[in-house]
């Protein structure tokens, strides 16, 4: 089961316009929008309607959000901080019922270029994500899950 649950994880970040398979992809509001808040059929065959999103702590962080709306929101806060941001899925591993992923993100606003690599943990039920911890270091999903 848990190699399914690193393909729904990459589905969901196809779906976000991501290249699961590495590389750097431009995040757009606009398919969150879309994916999120028109028809969610699409979103409903990997992300759970209840989804919960945890942002990582500290000046960037955010609030926990929940369901559709709260992705969208989760994504408008953080886009809004940035004039461009991008994502490079850089590593997946299994972690029984949740997946690990290792990422680059790169953040350009200004004169300013944040390049940085988080982790996220995704929780999976039944073949949906349900729950995404996302942390400002490589190692703190791999801690997390293993705490877990």
């Amino acid at each position: 089961m848990t190699r399914e649950n690193v393909e729904v994880v990459r589905e969901g970040l196809r779906l976000w316009g991501l290249n699961p398979e590495g590389g750097l992809s431009p995040v757009e509001l606009a398919r969150f929008e879309e994916l999120f808040e028109g028809d969610t059929t699409r979103a409903a065959e990997f992300f759970d309607p209840e989804i919960e999103i945890h942002p990582p702590g500290g000046a960037i962080g955010g609030t926990v959000e929940r369901g559709y709306q709260g992705v969208v929101r989760n994504w408008r806060d953080l886009l809004a901080t940035f004039d461009e941001f991008q994502i490079d899925p850089l590593e997946y591993r299994e972690a029984g019922e949740q997946v690990i992923v290792i990422q680059r993100n790169i953040g350009r606003m200004r004169d300013l270029e944040v390049d940085e690599t988080h982790s996220v943990l995704f929780t999976l039920r039944q073949r949906r994500i349900v729950r995404m911890q996302v942390f400002a270091t490589r190692d703190g999903a791999l801690e997390a899950a293993s705490a877990g």
